[in-house]
């Protein structure tokens, strides 16, 4: 009788035994004991079937069964449990549990197994294979006796695979938590399903504010339905789409993030799902907008420098060739602001030069553009004018401005200013041309008596 075999059997004789000596203290007869007997034949097949069946069981059974003895022996092992440990079946009866348990020292194992007698459990541990290899087990595990004799009945089940991939989820939920960029996860209709903590702290949301609405995103003012379509469109083609959008946080403050959303197959149990991940780059374009000031605007009064100017000239007269209409590069330079320098120094000349930068400003129209150039210079771009009368109209504004006095702690200044005008499209179409053209019609202003304004003549030396 094989290993397998051995402990079924011992029942089966044990069984059969008991029987015949029961049946032997209630026989009186010999027509009694002779239908006892046929009773026993068939208790007998009886047990023999089941001892098959249960014998098909063990060879069929996916998990790996064995039973111990209270010394972690092996006195029974089905194919499954050998193959799941790499021996053949004829080594695991060998086997103690010291020898492929790959979690508890001796010590433990020892005294617990005494302690699941009786009871039911179910626990992780590690197996060790054959070759060495380390493999997850789930094991349930119950006390028997048979023939007075504690075992315990245990099966196994490889659960590896699983735990990888519990690992995997693990991983993921914690990068989704843990992301520095806001993550959403949308349900089909476009409500949200999920939302990280970064999410809550760019939007002011909580998860349970958020879940099932739309997320607070391209829902501020300046965004429009074509930022909409043009993500739909996007996903439909592409699978995802990036952007920027303006938002609005929960208490109402405005802010810019840098949104992806992606097609993504198979999100919560869904054929296709969508994911957002977003992040606040309000600081960075606040750094953006300083760096433009730099690069565009005079530091000291605030108006467009010589690069902004040239890109504002150039697209006002595009303008107004399409128009058909007039553009009027203005140069102006003041009459003497070096004696404010002289007598009240520099921190006077740089106080009036910010005064009359902004009474320039308030003197021109609406679309026309003042810049200071350097020292007491500044330049203008009036737009679409419909004559020259209109032009001058401004220019007069200007000489008021810069000749009205300025009151600089317990002194007064004044100063005047002399403004030289060249015309688009009679003095050139260039802008590098008007340019010198008005500079040119300023030094004709300085040379008639200051304080006036001349247009550009080139018959004029």
């Amino acid at each position: 009788m094989s290993d397998i075999e051995s402990p079924n059997a011992q029942v089966l004789t044990f069984l059969f035994v008991l029987l015949l000596m029961s049946l032997g203290y209630a026989v009186h007869t010999r027509r009694q004991l002779h239908s006892v007997a046929r009773k026993a034949d068939r208790v007998f097949a009886e047990l023999s079937t089941q001892l098959s069946n249960n014998q098909a069981l063990l060879r069929a059974a996916v998990d790996g069964i064995h039973v111990l003895n209270l010394k972690g022996d092996v006195i029974l092992a089905n194919e499954a449990f050998a193959r799941m440990l790499g021996y053949e079946q004829h080594e695991v009866m060998q086997l103690n549990v010291l020898q492929w348990d790959a979690r508890f020292d001796q010590e433990d194992l020892i005294a617990n197994i005494p302690m699941l007698r009786g009871i039911e459990s179910t626990f992780e541990t590690q197996h060790r294979r054959k070759s060495g290899q380390i493999i997850d087990v789930e094991i349930t595990s119950v006390g028997v006796d048979i023939d007075s004799v504690p075992l315990l009945f245990c099966s196994a089940r490889d659960i590896t695979a699983r735990k990888y991939v519990e690992q995997k989820l693990l991983q993921a939920a914690s990068v989704f938590h843990h992301s520095h960029e806001g993550v959403m996860i949308f349900e089909n209709d476009g409500s949200l399903a999920d939302v990280n903590q970064a999410f809550s702290r760019v939007t002011g949301y909580s998860r349970e504010e958020a879940l099932g609405h739309c997320p607070p995103l391209i829902n501020a003012e300046c965004n429009d339905a074509e930022i909409c379509q043009s993500i739909k469109a996007a996903l439909e083609q592409s699978g995802y789409w990036t952007g920027e959008t303006w938002n609005l946080r929960k208490n109402g403050e405005l802010y810019v993030t840098h949104l992806t959303v992606s097609r993504v197959p198979g999100i919560s149990g869904r054929v296709n799902g969508l994911v957002g991940v977003f992040t606040d780059i309000t600081p960075l374009k606040d750094h953006q907008k300083q760096l433009e000031k730099i690069a565009h605007y005079d530091p000291l009064t605030r108006l467009p420098n010589r690069v902004l100017f040239g890109e504002r000239l150039k697209l006002g007269l595009l303008q107004a060739m399409r128009r058909d209409n007039l553009v009027a590069v203005v140069y102006l330079d003041l009459d003497g602001f070096k004696a404010v320098n002289d007598t009240g120094g520099h921190v006077a000349g740089d106080q009036l030069l910010v005064e009359l930068a902004g009474r320039m400003k308030h003197a021109l129209r609406d679309g026309d553009t003042v810049a200071r150039i350097g020292g007491d210079e500044f330049v203008a771009i009036l737009v679409d004018l419909e004559s020259v009368e209109a032009c001058e109209t401004v220019l007069h504004r200007l000489l008021q401005a810069a000749a009205e006095p300025v009151q600089l702690a317990t002194q007064t200044h004044q100063v005047s200013a002399s403004i030289g005008v060249a015309l688009y499209p009679q003095d050139g179409a260039d802008a590098d041309l008007l340019l010198r053209c008005a500079d040119h019609a300023m030094y004709q202003a300085k040379k008639t008596g200051k304080n006036r304004y001349h247009f550009f003549n080139p018959h004029t030396h």
